[in-house]
């Protein structure tokens, strides 16, 4: 399976910003995860928001579902609301697929913590501008799907989707493009990180 690097910095930057963490505190683990709930995911069909994303839903189906669960996220009222969000976001993730990447000491279960736990502040500052209507969000999606490339005639197991995003200070030059990376993991298309287009700001359709 291939991947891509510029998306992949972000999880090492998390992992490395953990294992910093440890060091730091001089704790272990119980000090870095003191009050977090490390979740044991597993991939499976689940419906949120009403959308039921089993092994025939779209990615961009399940990529609506994540960006709303992180607005939700970042604009919960207080922790229960947050863990609540957590929970759909963790239910969206590519677990196995993560846990592939995983060149860390860290076990499986706190190593996608790490990735996912970082997807929302990633991302926070637009996540007012993510879509809170599966038809809205589905006509500012620009899917590509990404092929092996010695196996070309295969069909795709990764992709990406694209939206581009409004700065809150209204400033259209400010603007930017969001990227959701998808991959089938399982027979289900679930997420394994996210980011921005750091070569474009807007999308040309």
């Amino acid at each position: 399976m291939r991947w891509n690097r510029r998306g992949w910095r972000c999880i090492g930057a998390a992992a490395v910003t953990a294992a910093t963490v440890i060091v730091w505190c001089g704790c272990g683990d119980d000090a870095r995860l003191a009050g977090r709930k490390i979740r044991s995911v597993t991939v499976r069909g689940v419906t949120v928001y009403g959308v039921t994303l089993d092994q025939q839903a779209s990615p961009e189906q399940v990529a609506f579902a994540l960006l709303r669960a992180i607005r939700d996220d970042v604009s919960a009222k207080n922790g229960e609301d947050r863990e609540a969000a957590l929970d759909k976001e963790f239910d969206l993730c590519a677990a196995d697929a993560i846990q592939n990447k995983n060149h860390t000491s860290l076990p499986r279960d706190e190593f996608i913590h790490d990735v996912v736990y970082h997807w929302a502040p990633t991302v926070s500052h637009y996540a007012w501008n993510f879509e809170t209507e599966w038809e809205k969000a589905a006509a500012r999606f620009v899917r590509k799907d990404l092929k092996p490339v010695k196996e070309a005639k295969t069909e795709a197991t990764e992709c990406e989707i694209a939206m581009q995003l409004a700065d809150p200070s209204g400033d259209p030059k400010a603007s930017v493009v969001m990227l959701v990376w998808l991959a089938q993991d399982n027979g289900y298309w679930r997420v394994t990180h996210l980011g921005f287009d750091p070569t474009r700001r807007t999308l040309e359709r």
